[in-house]
This record gives C-alpha cells, sequence and structure tokens, in this order.
C-alpha cells in the first residue's frame, strides 16, 4: 500500500528537515535521542482547560430503554446490596481486606448507575446497569462467602445457565435490520458483549472458590455482569426488530463484507510481515512501516508511531478478524471490528509517512497544542454526528482517547514531555477519525454495489 503523504504533512516535513540532518540516523539503535537537546516550548502558555467539550458518544440503537426497564435493572441493584449491613463496621467484619473490596464495591454499584439527569445512547446506558450489578454481586457475594448464613451460589444465576442463555442470544443474532450499516452498528456491540463474555468472562469463572472470598465475591460478580448483559442485549434485539416497517436480513450481506474489508487487512499484513510469517496477528514491529527515519530516536513522532502499532497489534490478536484463513462466527462483530483494524491500519501508514519524511510532531508552540486538540475535536465530532451509523460505531471507540491528553494537560505536575505527548495524542486522533470514513465510504460503496 503506498504511504499517504497529505500536503499539510508535506509543508510539515519540510520544516522538519534541519532536525531531521541533525539526527542523522535511520535505525533506533544509533543516533542522539530527541529528548537529549529538545526545542523549547512554553508549557505554561498551553491551556489547562478548553471551551470544545469532547463530543458526546453518539447513539447506535434507534430506540430507547423504557423507563420500567431501567427502574427493573435499578431495583436489581438495590436488592442485590440489600444484605449487606450499611455501615459496614469492624466490630460486624474485623478481616480489614475483605470489607475494603464490600465497601468499595458496593460505593462503585451506586457510581456506576446512571444519574437521573443523565442522558445516555442505550448501549452505553445498559453497560452502566450492568456494571452496577457486576459491582454489587461482588459485594454481596463478597460479604455471603464470610457470613453462616450466607450462600454465594445464590447470589445471581448459576454459571451453566448463563452461558446457556449466553450462547442462545448468539445464536440469535444479527437480528433483522433497516439496513446493512444500521444492522452492523446496532448488533455488533451486542455480539461482542456475548462472544467476550463466552470466551473469556465466564471460562473458569464463576463463585467457586470459597477458600478465598475475594475471588468468590469477584466470581459472582463476572457473572451477574454479563447476565445483565445478555438480558439487555435481548430486550434491545427485541425491541429494535419491532419497530421495524420493512425489516431485511443482514447476516450473509455483513459477513461477505467483513470478509471483503478482512482480505485488504490480510494483504496490508503480508506486506508487512514479508514471506514466511506464520502468524499475521503478530507485531511487525515499526520498521515494517518505515525504513529509514529522518527524526531523532525518541521524537515525538516516533514515539507515537511505536505506542500505535503495539496499541493495534494488541487488540488485533484477539480480535474477530478474518485473516489467516480465520472467519468469525459472528458477522456484525466481526465487520466492524475488521472495520477498526483496517482504519488503525491506514493511520499508522498516516504516522509513519511522516516520520520517513522527517516530521517530529513536536508543537511548534504552544497554541499549536489547542489548535490540534481543536482539530481533532471537529475531526471526532464529524464522525460521531455522521448519518452513517458504522461512522457512528467507530467514533465510540476513538472518543475516549480524548481522556489521557486532556487529563495529561490539566495536571498539576505537567511537563514539556507529557505536554508533546498530548500533542500527538491529538494528532492520532485527527488521523484515525479522518481515515475512518474513508474506511466507511467503501463500505457503503461495496453494499450499494451488491
Amino acid at each position: 500500500m503506498p504511504r499517504r503523504l497529505t500536503r499539510r504533512d508535506a509543508l510539515a516535513a519540510a520544516g522538519a528537515v534541519a532536525l531531521g540532518s541533525l539526527a542523522g540516523c535511520s535505525g533506533r539503535g544509533s543516533g542522539p535521542r530527541f529528548w537529549d537537546d529538545p526545542p523549547s516550548l512554553d508549557v505554561e502558555g498551553v491551556p489547562r482547560e478548553f471551551d470544545d467539550p469532547v463530543p458526546s458518544a453518539p447513539r447506535l440503537v434507534p430506540v430507547d430503554v423504557e423507563p420500567a426497564v431501567e427502574s427493573a435493572f435499578a431495583d436489581r441493584v438495590d436488592r442485590l446490596l440489600s444484605p449487606i449491613p450499611e455501615p459496614l463496621t469492624e466490630e460486624r467484619l474485623p478481616n480489614g481486606e475483605i470489607r475494603e473490596q464490600i465497601e468499595t464495591e458496593r460505593a462503585a454499584a451506586h457510581e456506576a448507575l446512571p444519574g437521573p439527569d443523565e442522558s445516555l445512547p442505550p448501549l452505553r446506558a445498559t453497560e452502566r446497569y450492568a456494571a452496577a450489578r457486576g459491582h454489587a454481586a461482588t459485594a454481596v457475594g463478597t460479604w455471603a462467602a464470610v457470613t453462616v448464613e450466607g450462600d454465594p451460589t445464590a447470589v445471581t444465576a448459576d454459571i451453566g445457565t448463563v452461558r446457556r442463555r449466553t450462547a442462545e442470544t448468539l445464536e440469535s443474532l444479527p437480528g433483522p435490520a433497516a439496513d446493512l450499516l444500521t444492522g452492523a452498528a446496532v448488533y455488533g456491540p451486542i455480539e461482542r458483549w456475548c462472544d467476550e463474555a463466552r470466551r473469556r468472562t465466564l471460562v473458569g469463572s464463576g463463585p467457586t472458590d470459597q477458600a478465598n472470598p475475594l475471588r468468590t465475591g469477584e466470581g459472582a460478580g463476572d457473572v451477574e455482569r454479563v447476565q445483565s448483559l445478555v438480558e439487555a442485549g435481548r430486550y434491545l434485539r427485541d425491541r429494535y426488530a419491532a419497530s421495524l416497517d420493512d425489516p431485511m436480513a443482514v447476516a450473509e450481506p455483513l459477513r461477505r463484507e467483513m470478509n471483503r474489508l478482512g482480505s485488504a487487512v490480510g494483504d496490508r499484513l503480508r506486506e508487512l510481515h514479508g514471506e514466511g510469517v506464520e502468524d499475521l496477528r503478530q507485531n511487525p514491529g515499526t520498521e515494517a512501516f518505515v525504513e529509514g527515519r529522518a527524526v531523532a530516536r525518541g521524537a515525538p513522532s516516533d514515539s507515537l508511531l511505536s505506542s500505535a502499532v503495539y496499541r493495534t497489534f494488541e487488540d488485533l490478536r484477539f480480535d474477530p478478524v478474518p485473516v489467516d484463513n480465520y472467519e468469525p462466527d459472528h458477522p456484525a462483530t466481526g465487520l466492524t471490528r475488521t472495520a477498526l483494524a483496517w482504519t488503525r491500519l491506514r493511520s499508522l501508514d498516516d504516522v509513519a509517512a511522516r516520520v520517513g519524511a522527517g516530521e517530529t510532531m513536536f508543537p511548534a508552540d504552544a497554541e499549536a497544542v489547542g489548535a490540534a486538540r481543536s482539530a481533532a475535536i471537529e475531526s471526532a465530532a464529524a464522525l460521531a454526528g455522521s448519518e452513517n451509523p458504522l461512522d457512528r460505531w467507530l467514533a465510540t471507540q476513538f472518543l475516549p482517547l480524548f481522556a489521557d491528553p486532556d487529563g495529561a494537560l490539566a495536571a498539576g505536575d505537567r511537563s514539556a514531555r507529557s505536554t508533546v505527548e498530548a500533542y500527538t495524542a491529538y494528532r492520532w486522533i485527527e488521523t484515525v477519525t479522518g481515515e475512518a470514513r474513508t474506511v466507511t465510504e467503501s463500505v457503503s460503496d461495496s453494499f450499494e454495489a451488491n
């Protein structure tokens, strides 16, 4: 795949030629390190807070969660927590570690519950209720494990029942949809809830370790959280399907598109690894993306490329992406995660092009940091507000990336390095949200052609 270099990138690269000449290194093992003698930056001139808020998570499911259902989820949390004394004193439970877990999980359960003034999209709201129920079950499961009258296995449904319900839910997905893109966005997250539970959370889980009350409680919490997600997934599936005037089956078209995108991902991975590699999902290292670099080791752009490559391939190791003769079982989550992987790979090529051209990504001045954030906000907002449901789904994956750089700039002990890392994080968000639209346009075109 040719590496893309925009006009702005070319201009930025031209301004970095002097630094590239000074670096004089083509590999990571020789030459000066960027932070040995970095350019100056007025860190105090960079704002700690910004006027532009991070865009809210977009809606993926076009139906609301009914108030009675929300109340039932919240009531479940209260009923779970009811056996635990309030306050839980040292006299009542002398073991400090066990008491701390119960108190911490009880507080987390209340904190996770959506507040009356919070307006959350349906998927996010049900995830919050599931988290609250999981924390509550952990608290009461731990309490039950240390009381004579308690029974940790009675806190929630038994693990065999939850496994069966999870498998049955997966078999019924994806359900009917108004169109293919909406089907992917609506059912992809629900499939992923169940698939992750079946392959990870419920493997060896459950409140069975009676010798360790802490683990017993955590096992109960895991099962309760999955049970909540399965209940929510079934509810949203049924409510969405009932809202359709002209439903269509989407499973096979989503699978074909998943495999088409997966073919592109696989071809790019083979280019990166070369011949003879046994596992295309393994990390090929940054040198696979840029052979020679005109920047010093550890330059912000170089560090961004390294961290982005690591994150991309860590997720690719476990994500249901159809490469290496593997075809995911569940097409909606398979398509969404493959679109995510393809977006990230394209974005890595963009960053690699900048590194190869000599751009260090060191901000020219304090104002450049705010400008980078504004550009990232604008690009992310366009993705989150798109009419394309797959755009909106990808936005849910990228909007959380603002938390770390915003937090770093607000910190009292920020430094030049942490400020520059925040700047490069904003540059990455702008890049990846821009590439996302290119990927989703190709998916839309493919659906229309077929």
